[in-house]
């Protein structure tokens, strides 16, 4: 073995540990070692260590699974430590992995794209977090720092890292690789959308020629022929007229100004990935905004005229960014999402940005409609799934008639996707100052605060918390109301009880239902174990 190949080895074996208890599993650890190694040598074999790290990170964090399994971890008291780690989320059990791998700082910073101390903020977060599944107890890390670094390496390991490193080396280096992992191009047509995604090698001319031509084919054979303006639907909550959207067209779509970007650029869309598209209508001329990221992690700022697309300024800037994008849905896929979400079939979009916070990607929106209306929205880059929304919706008359409580209620769990209403405890329906105030809590414990425009049912925002305890075989949060109140003798009452808590909390060492509610006579407050149902805590008090 040479030199080289022993200082790879060595390297892989030091962030073994890393790998193996971010992915919950030693095989998978030492399976994705062998990829960044292979990734790195191709990527910058001049700098295999720095390179090594940061592929190894954005290969486990596209792998690592929600709540880790420990295959293939030593059934020894010794490693019991560690085992409560894999409980962890992702992000939070990768930042305390680095911490327990010794990986230091500074190197996290280069491979991550963060600060220091935001490593050190996300590494105590992670440790917090770890004592609350510990039921309090502090965590020794220095015994599971040597706990980890007894972790089991395979010296067949070494041979397979070494195969791949080899492999990649005979490999011709592909002519260009984006940022994201893949190619996503974006075509328009009038007002039809397509997004295309094309693997990012593999593919040679003759495939994407045909490719071309077989998408050419069907997107000519579904594209409809433009509706007249007049006959453009408008949302029932919408009462400008059609030519009132024409403004929106004045201005170049969010697809057309950043494929002028791209040319600006000198880069194919393929390697960019947008950061922020802001445009600014009270400029003079109208302008975008953009700051772009190329496959050199490096940000570029442009200044684009909104109505030409002409260049007014470009500036290189020595600020860095890492994403890891790889599974995150197409802006223009989210696009739409953001215009259903807001019942919209057209609107002027103010701001696009895409970011990482170091556990998950995500797309932030801000529109705005014929009425004056700003809405902002964001969702989760993976799931697509919506995380914020608010409305400034326009101030109504006060002698405008108010919509019923039930009627809120139904447009708020219209909003959360429709839920079963018999799957879903409501503990607060409150109307004051033009507005509805919802919040209930789902049967798996996820939590909506929804507010909705008290006279129209509007909703102005929408705050989600999803749930972060283990609830394996819990019995449900229905089934939990359904116990507190027969605890309480309330559970056939002729005024039914109003419930003003329920939630998933950690209690003695375990997760517990915690419910509140109310009588015309008595406040309620029970607990109960989220597993087997047994009261742990019940109080009754006079009103």
């Amino acid at each position: 073995m040479t030199a080289q190949e022993s200082a790879r080895a060595e390297e892989a074996r030091r962030l073994f540990p890393f790998a193996a208890l971010y992915l919950g599993s030693l095989s998978d650890g030492a399976a994705a070692l062998a990829e960044a190694a292979a990734a790195a040598v191709r990527k910058a074999p001049d700098d295999f260590d720095s390179e090594f790290l940061r592929q190894l990170m954005r290969i486990c964090r596209a792998a690592a699974p929600e709540r880790a399994a420990g295959e293939g971890f030593p059934d020894d008291d010794a490693f019991e430590s560690l085992l409560v780690v894999l409980k962890l989320p992702p992000g939070s059990r990768c930042n305390l992995a680095m911490q327990l791998c010794g990986i230091s700082a500074e190197d996290v910073a280069r491979a991550r794209g963060i600060s220091a101390d935001e490593y050190a903020q996300k590494t105590e977060k992670a440790l917090r977090q770890l004592i609350f599944l510990a039921a309090g107890d502090t965590p020794v890390l220095e015994e599971m720092t040597a706990a980890a670094a007894r972790l089991p390496w395979n010296p067949a390991w070494s041979e397979s890292l070494e195969k791949a490193v080899q492999a990649q080396a005979a490999q011709p280096e592909p002519e260009s690789e984006p940022i994201a992992g893949e190619i996503r191009k974006i075509t328009r047509a009038d007002s039809a959308h397509k997004t295309v995604t094309v693997p990012l090698w593999g593919a040679v001319c003759g495939g994407i020629c045909l490719l071309m031509v077989i998408g050419g084919l069907v997107f000519f054979s579904l594209r409809k022929p433009a509706r007249p303006e007049q006959e453009q639907e408008i949302p029932a909550h919408v009462d400008f007229a059609p030519d009132e959207i024409r403004p929106f067209q004045e201005y170049l779509t969010l697809s057309d100004i950043q494929k002028k970007t791209a040319e600006y650029a000198e880069m194919p869309e393929s390697e960019i990935r947008f950061v922020s598209t802001k445009l600014k209508p009270d400029a003079e001329p109208p302008c975008y905004e953009l700051t772009v990221l190329g496959r050199d992690a490096l940000l570029r700022e442009f200044v684009l005229d909104a109505k030409t697309g002409g260049l007014l300024s470009q500036k290189e800037t020595d600020k860095s960014l890492v994403l890891h994008c790889a599974a995150w849905k197409p802006a223009e896929e989210m696009r739409e999402a953001a215009l259903r979400c807001a019942a919209l079939k057209d609107a002027l979009f103010l701001k696009e940005k895409c970011g990482d916070d170091g556990d998950s990607g995500y797309y932030k929106y801000e529109l705005l409609d014929g009425n004056g209306v700003i809405y902002d929205m964001q969702f989760d880059a993976v799931s697509g799934m919506l995380m914020k929304y608010e409305a400034e919706t326009p101030e109504q008359e006060a002698s405008a008639a108010v919509i019923s409580p039930e009627a809120a209620k139904h447009a708020a769990l219209v909003r959360a996707g429709n839920p079963d209403p018999s799957q879903v405890i409501f503990t607060k329906v409150k109307q004051d100052s033009g507005v509805y105030l919802i919040a209930f809590t789902l049967d798996d414990g996820t939590q909506y605060m929804i507010e909705l425009n008290a006279v129209t049912g509007a909703v102005n925002t929408v705050d989600v918390i999803p749930v972060s305890a283990d609830v394996t075989g819990a019995i449900g949060m229905v089934a939990a109301k359904e116990r507190a109140l027969a605890m309480a003798g309330v559970q056939k009452a002729p005024v039914p009880a109003e419930f003003t808590k329920a939630k998933i909390e950690r209690g003695n060492g375990a997760y517990v239902y915690e419910l509140e509610f109310e009588t015309p006579e008595y406040e309620f407050e029970v607990t109960l174990n989220t597993v087997t149902g047994a009261v742990l805590k019940y109080r009754a008090r006079a009103q």
